[in-house]
């Protein structure tokens, strides 16, 4: 039997791509045995990411595996993640950690006694197909579709579709009653599709859909941000369409990012990009780019969790532009941002926020960790250079 502490070992050396194809292929079908398996690889990825980002910005000396080396002197990698987790929480908001020649000093994040300035809430508009808009929040409600369709709104800001009993089922008519949700700056929210498809969906998104799925695909339609946990059908392909370019699964879990270019980022199972006639698969811990101005479809291995944490609650900025980290924190607390040295938004940062936590801490953090300086007025933040 294989010891936990030979496999964590392995995982450790498989997120480091450290393995020759043999031992790879070992790891991959260690995770095919069992969800189980997977489940744990995701957490033990999770905590191995979170230690390398927050050692990553560029006043750390030392580089992760330098700093693997120095704790793997402890008798087992469960004394090491404990030291990892422990690291983890030095470098979050709150503190940071410097390593320099071998040794450990907190300094302590000292945040000015100022207005905090409010994070986003759960919000969203809810356009039914007669054209009628109701406000979505944390009040449940019942609403009925011109088919019969029950839409269900619970207290914990969910939605959910319950198809009419005893009319008929789903009908060609059906297929034709669309809903709209808008998600304004500010604002995050998640419903179930009548499929049992879960959609989280980010600030400054829309997404149209059917109330009930007809035929022979299960199409929705977004400009934004959404993460999708797509009920399994091999009969009935999920299509997330962005203007002339759709993402297709049959059963998986991805996010879709539409701000700038099209950007899938997929976790787990397999989706394919398809554009012009043309079809570009993605493997899990993949992210396929759609360039709008080129037409060219490109796919790069990454670490997903930069990607997917909002849903989760999460801000975690990994050798990021402050111009592009800027923009989600903008989309989320409302800021407007305004940079006297248009060089600084080149600059590369790493660091994690709670969404629902002051923003001020992360600049905080920033300042210790580059030549930015932040100045908060109001909701407006001035970039300038020490």
């Amino acid at each position: 039997m294989i010891e936990q502490n030979e496999i964590d070992e392995k995982l450790l050396a498989y997120l480091l791509d450290e393995l020759d194809d043999v031992e790879r292929e070992e790891v991959k079908a260690w995770l095919e045995e069992c969800e189980c398996n997977k489940e744990y690889f995701r957490e033990f990825q999770r905590v191995h990411l979170e230690f390398q980002w927050g050692v990553y910005a560029r006043e750390v000396k030392s580089d992760f595996n330098v700093l693997r080396k120095k704790l793997r002197k402890h008798s087992s990698l469960q004394v090491w993640y404990g030291v990892a987790a422990a690291v983890v929480i030095l470098l979050s908001v709150g503190g940071m950690l410097l390593w320099n020649s071998g040794e450990i000093e907190e300094k302590p994040v000292q945040v000015a006694k100022k207005v905090t300035i409010q994070p986003g809430k759960s919000q969203a508009i809810l356009v039914l197909s007669s054209g009628e808009e109701v406000a979505m929040g944390n009040v449940s409600r019942q609403l009925e579709e011109k088919d019969g369709t029950s839409v269900v709104v619970s207290e914990t800001g969910r939605i959910s579709y319950q198809s009419a009993e005893g009319k008929g089922g789903i009908t060609k008519d059906t297929a034709r009653v669309m809903n709209r949700l808008v998600i304004p700056r500010g604002g995050e929210f998640n419903l179930t599709l009548s499929d049992g498809t879960h959609v989280w969906l980010n600030a400054e998104t829309e997404l149209r859909y059917p109330v009930q799925f007809n035929g022979k695909e299960r199409v929705v339609y977004l400009k934004g941000e959404a993460y999708f946990e797509v009920s399994k059908n091999k009969e009935k392909p999920f299509l997330v369409q962005v203007d002339d370019m759709s993402v297709k699964v049959y059963g998986t879990e991805f996010n879709v990012n539409t701000y700038n270019n099209i950007e899938t980022v997929l976790v787990t199972g397999s989706v394919s990009m398809n554009q012009g006639g043309k079809e570009v698969l993605l493997k899990p811990n993949q992210k396929g780019v759609f360039d709008q101005v080129s037409g060219k479809i490109t796919v790069a291995d990454v670490d997903v969790l930069a990607y997917v944490s909002w849903k989760n609650g999460d801000f975690i900025f990994r050798n990021e532009s402050l111009n592009s980290i800027m923009d989600k924190l903008s989309r989320w607390y409302g800021l407007e941002v305004l940079y006297q040295d248009a060089r600084l938004q080149n600059v590369r940062l790493s660091g994690n926020l709670k969404r629902y936590k002051d923003v001020r801490e992360l600049f905080v953090s920033f300042e210790k960790i580059s030549d930015a300086r932040f100045k908060v007025q109001g909701n407006k933040v001035i970039v300038s250079s020490k």
